[in-house]
């Protein structure tokens, strides 16, 4: 696996944003409004998310791939001698 500098994703903004989508829910409300800065935050963290999410998976296919390498077995058969 790689080795990184990772570091921590700021999902307050996501976790902002499904609050207010349960809330507008609990009063049958129809939209949500975002600030301007609420909208970057969310798309930021939503992008941090994405991008580790990709890296994370990369690293899971790295390691399937490493460890069914590993199990593979090589056997040499030698037939004797069939000159009798």
């Amino acid at each position: 696996m790689q080795s990184k500098n990772i570091m921590k994703i700021q999902t307050r903004p996501i976790e902002d944003f499904i609050a207010r989508v349960r809330t507008a829910k609990a009063k049958n409300d129809r939209s949500i409004s975002l600030s301007a800065t609420e909208m970057h935050q969310l798309s930021d963290s939503l992008t941090q998310v994405m991008t580790r999410l990709v890296t994370v998976q990369e690293d899971v296919i790295e390691a399937l791939k490493t460890a069914k390498e590993s199990q593979t077995v090589n056997i040499e058969m030698d037939g004797g001698n069939f000159s009798k």
